[in-house]
């Protein structure tokens, strides 16, 4: 089959592109979710065999289609949990660019689209970029997510997932290239959708119950830039929508996760939307003062309010044997939060080997709320006869000042070359406020009701920071940075954490051989003690060291070795009290991870048209090893297990423009404690590549 020239009559060989072309053209706008509405466009004129033409443009793209298979031995859920790989066809990768010949067009200069994903894949995203230059640029990214997660370690495998989240982002920006003004409009959306499950406590028991997902989010946003008395300066308004539609459920009649108590729902329901909305402000300003002093500042002004309530009922029979008719909530509530927050740079060369930087930052916020809340218990005893009906009402106020001030100088000298060096110090003050109002309707007053209260507090936090570039030699150069202080928390009345960053890294290249090696050493802490006459410790504290090095090898242009190990060892540890026999006892929960990483990447073309890559990666955490809990109120946890995944694939240039791929991946997960969630995955794949237009290989 053949096209022909209508003035010659004769075979034109470039057909086989034309097809590519709307065929590449289709799967690229398909995949972008309809970005665009469908418009018709010239018959392509092809030039040559690297070059094809659609009316006044250049076309360069390229596609990769194909199909997964999968094959699994053993725990479907928790291999989806980890990667959700599934068999059936799927867009590996696809790029189509328009650009104008001539810079003559009116509508636009360069049109991009670029997709991954979409199909077998967990994730997905297609992303197109518009732009005719001086006047317009259009970004757009569309993304989604599909999670699952149902673990029978976690939760006795209560608390499950399957979902899909779906994001975009889409921005205009009109005269993009123009420093004196440029106009910004934007919109993003969120959705999050899908069944789970979750548990909820009742009568001294806990309830497995089936959760509906529904959450969504819509952003808009304008803004100017432009310059002015040679400040760039920045002004963005916003306007943020969200809501939360999320509602719990019970299938059937259930004893809950202690079947030995007299606890049993017979039904359960729970509807709790929230509804908000948010406000906000951005203005930044940047200038640059003689090439001596450089100024940045920004200014975030937000206001959100939101608004909730819940309706829950529930029958059963609680843990004193009654049976519950209706056990039935009523709460509303609204809050407010009003945030600013301002963040402020200077930079002083003061040589031009000597550079001072000061960052300040400013962030308030209030956060004020009440609910008001109602139960309608209506109970009979074991035998059946009718107990009295309760009623409770309530009223909460809550009010949230808080406020915090950082400041950070930081010095940085180039001794040389060779030789660079930085010091800084941060410190912080916080203060809060809080404001507490309670009020039981249904109780006599007293002391306590209603109550009043304000509890205030302040704290501050001081931390060293330092680092150092050296270059020994032209091809080696080694980096190091600490940090060592303190830590505050916002919503806890904890002590500060106490923490110790350190970070190292060496780089050193010699003929064709690059070796990498870096180690990080994390230690934090968290003291505290508790309320009681005579107080406890009670803290937690975690040790983390990584230590990675890579080795990089290529003897020849065709073929390059890598290969790499990380081991980490961490251990975290926290006070707690267990009662055994009646009895408090202080004991310590302890976690170990310790655990090795290697993996190994060959790249081969040992003929022109093949290409050769293949790989394997492995993970081994020992947990614990043979550490054992030897008192009742002391636990010694980890989690060890094993994962394995090679892969290899080949690729072949079938003609010019045409590339087949078909590669195998296999996934080997093992637990030592529990075998149920182990699984071997087998997934081969192939694929077709297709170029034209000169796109890059």
């Amino acid at each position: 089959m053949f096209c022909e020239n209508i003035s010659t009559k004769k075979p034109v060989t470039n057909c086989k592109i034309l097809f590519v072309l709307f065929f590449a053209l289709g799967s690229s706008f398909l995949t972008a979710q309809n970005i665009f509405g469908q418009t018709s466009q010239p018959t392509p004129t092809p030039q040559s065999d690297e070059i094809v033409e659609v009316g006044a443009y250049k076309i360069k793209s390229s596609i990769e289609l194909g199909v997964r298979g999968r094959r699994l031995d053993g725990s479907e859920n928790k291999f989806r949990s980890d990667l959700n790989y599934k068999s059936g066809f799927r867009i590996f990768n696809s790029s189509f660019l328009m650009q104008d010949k001539d810079g003559k067009n009116k509508y636009f200069d360069t049109l991009l689209v670029n997709s991954s994903g979409w199909g077998a894949d967990p994730t997905g995203y297609t992303r197109v970029n518009l732009e005719r230059n001086g006047f317009y640029r259009f970004d757009a990214n569309v993304r989604k997510i599909t999670y699952f997660n149902n673990l029978n370690n976690h939760a006795l495998n209560e608390h499950t997932q399957n979902t899909r989240n779906n994001m975009g982002d889409f921005d205009l920006t009109v005269f993009p290239q123009s420093e004196k003004l440029r106009l910004n409009f934007g919109y993003s959306y969120d959705r999050y959708a899908g069944p789970g499950g979750w548990t909820v406590r009742a009568y001294s028991d806990e309830f497995p119950i089936v959760s509906n997902n529904d959450t969504r989010t819509n952003d808009f946003r304008a803004g100017v830039e432009g310059k002015l008395l040679g400040f760039n300066l920045g002004l963005t308004q916003g306007y943020r929508y969200f809501r939360d539609d999320t509602n719990y459920l019970l299938t059937a009649p259930n004893v809950g996760n202690n079947p030995t108590n007299n606890a049993a729902l017979a039904t359960f329901s729970r509807q709790m939307p929230v509804y908000g909305d948010t406000y906000y402000t951005l203005f930044n300003a940047h200038r640059n003062f003689a090439k001596k002093v450089d100024f940045t500042a920004r200014v975030i002004y937000s206001s959100t309010a939101t608004t909730s309530s819940l309706i829950e009922k529930v029958t059963g029979r609680d843990n004193s044997n009654n049976q519950v008719d209706l056990d039935q909530f009523n709460i509303s509530g609204n809050a407010k939060r009003i945030q600013t927050r301002s963040d402020l740079g200077l930079t002083f060369f003061a040589t031009k080997d000597f550079t001072i930087s000061e960052t300040i930052n400013f962030d308030k916020f209030a956060i004020n709320g009440g609910e008001n809340f109602a139960e309608q218990l209506a109970r009979r005893n074991a035998a059946g006869s009718p107990l009295a009906t309760t009623f409770t009402r309530s009223n909460a106020y809550r009010v949230t000042d808080y406020r915090r001030f950082t400041n950070m100088v930081e010095g940085d000298y180039q001794f040389n070359n060779r030789v660079g060096f930085h010091i800084g110090y941060r410190y912080t003050n916080r203060r809060i406020e809080l404001t507490v109002f309670n009020l039981t309707l249904t109780s006599p007053t007293s002391s306590t009701n209603p109550l009043n209260e304000l509890v205030e507090e302040s704290n501050q936090t001081n931390t060293l920071i330092a680092g150092m570039k050296i270059k020994p030699t032209k091809n080696w150069v080694v980096f190091w940075d600490l940090e060592h202080g303190s830590a505050d928390n916002v919503f806890t009345r904890l002590a500060n954490y106490k923490f110790t960053n350190f970070r190292g890294r060496s780089r050193l290249s010699f003929n064709k051989v690059t070796l990498n090696v870096s180690a990080i050493s994390k230690d934090n802490s968290n003291p505290s003690r508790t309320l009681d006459v005579l107080p406890s410790d009670f803290g937690a504290s975690i040790k983390s060291r990584i230590y990675s090095g890579t080795i990089t090898y290529s003897p020849i242009a065709k073929l390059s070795f890598e290969t790499g190990y990380t081991y980490t060892h961490q251990t975290s540890g926290v006070a707690i009290f267990v009662p055994v026999n009646g009895v408090i006892l202080q004991g310590f929960s302890q976690f170990f991870v310790r655990d090795h990483y290697a993996y190994l990447d060959v790249y081969a073309q040992p003929f022109k048209r093949v290409t050769l890559y293949g790989s394997y990666r492995i993970s081994k955490d020992l947990g614990q090893g043979n550490r054992l809990s030897t008192a009742t109120q002391n636990f010694v946890n980890s989690y060890p297990l094993q994962f394995q995944s090679p892969e290899f694939r080949i690729e072949a240039r079938l003609t010019k423009n045409i590339y087949w791929n078909i590669g195998y991946q296999y996934y080997n997960y093992r637990e030592k404690f529990q075998r149920t969630q182990d699984y071997k995955a087998h997934l081969p794949y192939t694929s077709l590549r297709i170029y034209f237009g000169g796109a890059d290989r």
